[in-house]
């Protein structure tokens, strides 16, 4: 949708978000809006009863494929913090926040949190990026949320916002924090044991936005069966991964539930592998939370690889 459509359709949402905007709020809960799911489930960790937070991405949505909508900008026009995934995944967060000129939540605003910050990034580009590179992220690969480490990197990105934001509520804030870190290191000793008997093992996967996961777990990346990032699979490129799945003898394959299983279901019915299917994110094959979509991934792989 052009610029300039957006602008008209939600001048007048505006012009009353403004006046809302400027007016003190009696009730003082920090309205935030995510990028994504996962974001925005975090956040409501953080936050607890203090804040109230909206995706922009639906459950099951890629979040490469979003298109801007006027009532994402009205949103946003009304929020005391935005959450972007960042890394250049999600830009159109960008258009939406400069649309509704909502200065807090700019760049360098204090309602601006760039969840990405701290992360260990993998796949920096090395060459020069080009038409034929493929969905090639040009700050590094940005699916790092399916890492649970990654998880508290982005809980204490929030923490920090709301802080910023919301400074009376900061010990509240902090509280939340500590109590997700010590769910998630919890839990990240159960994953740990469960995964841990297939470390080193190769899994095959459609996109890479798995490699974060692998890494954390000890696991190898075979292949995808994307011949390049967003680039939809070929029969080619698919009938080379089946040879090398079976001299290699690879039998795991997994694959988010946002891409369709055609070629998949092709491998599976070639090799006789494998084949799970995870939550692309929280919302997705009925995941509830944050933990519930990493449970689940842990589950999966490790159904794929016994």
């Amino acid at each position: 949708m052009k610029k300039l459509t957006v602008h008209m359709m939600v001048m007048v949402s505006l012009m009353a978000a403004a006046v809302m905007v400027a007016a003190p709020r009696a009730n003082a809960t920090v309205k935030i809006v995510a990028a994504s799911p996962e974001l925005a489930d975090i956040a409501r960790s953080v936050g607890g009863n203090k804040v109230s937070v909206e995706s922009v991405a639906k459950p099951n949505q890629d979040l490469h494929m979003i298109e801007p909508r006027p009532s994402y900008v009205t949103k946003i026009a009304q929020a005391d913090m935005i959450l972007k995934v960042g890394l250049d995944l999600d830009m159109w967060m960008d258009a939406l926040i400069n649309e509704s000129g909502n200065t807090k939540v700019n760049k360098g605003g204090p309602g601006y949190v760039d969840c990405s910050v701290g992360v260990k990034l993998m796949e920096l580009p090395n060459s020069q990026i080009t038409g034929a590179s493929g969905d090639i992220h040009a700050y590094g690969n940005p699916h790092y949320i399916y890492d649970p480490q990654n998880g508290k990197v982005v809980a204490y990105n929030i923490c920090v916002g709301l802080d910023r934001v919301s400074p009376a509520n900061a010990a509240y804030f902090n509280a939340n924090y500590q109590a997700f870190i010590a769910e998630a290191d919890a839990k990240m000793k159960v994953w740990l044991h469960e995964l841990a008997p297939y470390k080193g093992r190769p899994v095959v996967i459609y996109h890479a936005s798995a490699i974060y996961f692998l890494r954390r777990f000890g696991l190898k990346e075979f292949a995808t069966l994307e011949p390049k990032p967003g680039v939809p699979p070929s029969a080619a490129h698919v009938n080379n991964v089946i040879n090398a799945m079976k001299a290699s003898h690879v039998t795991a394959l997994c694959v988010e539930s946002v891409y369709p299983l055609s070629y998949p279901n092709t491998v599976v019915a070639a090799t006789g592998a494998k084949l799970e299917v995870v939550p692309y994110s929280v919302g997705a094959l009925g995941t509830k939370s944050y933990f519930e979509m990493i449970d689940m991934w842990v589950q999966k792989y490790k159904q794929a690889l016994q």
